[in-house]
């Protein structure tokens, strides 16, 4: 899965349309700066693990920077036939650690290796 812009802003509007929050883009170099390193990374876990590390922790949104970078990650695995296979509480945990601070690429990469199935 090559990644755009687009891709990454229209995720994000279908978040905000589905569970609410307020639609914009804080910085647009961000978004991009994401699209270089998930597309330079040839490891699938790895560009999962970007995302989520770099949409929950830069804020390239106004809103649903979590929300998105889950999606984002989990879109990236979908490609691959994969998906998260976590409960809600797991999840919500583990994005407020990214968000936090607290983990970084290769820890949210081993959770993600742990906690991903087939679909």
């Amino acid at each position: 899965m090559i990644l755009t812009s687009e891709k990454v802003l229209e995720i994000h509007k279908l978040i905000i349309s589905n569970f609410g929050g307020t639609d914009g883009v804080l910085c647009d170099g961000t978004i991009d700066y994401l699209v270089d390193q998930i597309n330079a990374e040839p490891e699938l876990f790895s560009k999962a693990a970007i995302a989520l590390h770099i949409v929950a922790n830069c804020h390239p949104f106004l809103d649903a920077n979590k929300r998105s970078a889950f999606q984002i990650a989990e879109s990236i695995l979908n490609s691959e036939g994969l998906t998260i296979n976590a409960n809600e509480g797991t999840i919500i945990r583990m994005l407020l650690r990214i968000a936090s601070y607290e983990c970084q690429i290769y820890d949210i990469k081993i959770w993600l290796e742990k906690n991903t199935r087939g679909l």
